[in-house]
């Protein structure tokens, strides 16, 4: 009879740890980026329609755009206007930036998110702010319209550099920081550039771990 009671208390024990875990992320989620983070080459499937589905008490919205480079920082003002009392901006920008990548357009990605993030803790102060470093390319399933465009080896290693001043700014800043560079497997990408469902899938699982961690 002790034995019994034994594991139902331990049942129940685990049972309050694994809501507490579901329950760290709470409210809206304002999801800013570019054509990864509104689906493209997906139907619209993207992560953030997956971490909807997959958390049902969660308001998960997608302003992504395709396209959208980090330069276009004065996107942001109207969803600050919309959503002033979000919990979360998630930030997924960069990629589109770095066609034929430099230095310097690494470093002008950074300006551009540090005003971003001005204006977040201007309209939405209580908000938590998260960089998401964008995901990987695929040079080698790489669509003959993206190598017309240049993202290419150049993009790559701004990429990887990119993740890195990504995740100085954000302990600079105080903010969190999630890496999506080598979330993407290799095959998992549709032209190179945009993940495919699997892909989707691999960054949702990614972000949601990465949130967890963060609070």
């Amino acid at each position: 009879m002790k034995r019994y009671f034994l594991v139902i208390m331990m049942l129940a024990v685990a049972g309050v740890i694994t809501m507490a875990f579901k329950e760290k992320i709470h409210g809206q989620v304002v999801c800013y980026g570019d054509s990864i983070t509104y689906g493209a080459k997906v139907d619209g499937h993207s992560w953030v329609g997956f971490l909807s589905k997959e958390h049902k008490g969660l308001e998960f919205i997608n302003a992504g755009r395709s396209g959208r480079k980090t330069s276009d920082k004065e996107e942001l003002l109207p969803l600050l206007k919309k959503y002033p009392n979000a919990d979360y901006f998630l930030i997924f920008l960069g990629v589109n930036d770095l066609k034929d990548g430099t230095d310097s357009m690494v470093e002008s990605c950074i300006i551009n998110l540090k005003w971003m993030i001005g204006k977040i803790r201007e309209a939405a102060p209580r908000a938590q702010i998260v960089i998401l470093s964008p995901s990987d390319i695929n040079l080698k399933t790489m669509a003959e319209i993206n190598v017309q465009k240049k993202y290419n080896e150049k993009t790559k290693e701004s990429l990887s550099q990119l993740e890195k001043k990504y995740k100085e700014l954000a302990k600079e800043e105080h903010l969190g920081f999630i890496s999506l560079l080598h979330t993407v497997s290799k095959p998992n990408y549709a032209d190179g550039l945009h993940p495919d469902i699997k892909g989707q899938k691999q960054i949702a699982n990614a972000i949601w771990i990465g949130l967890n961690k963060l609070n």
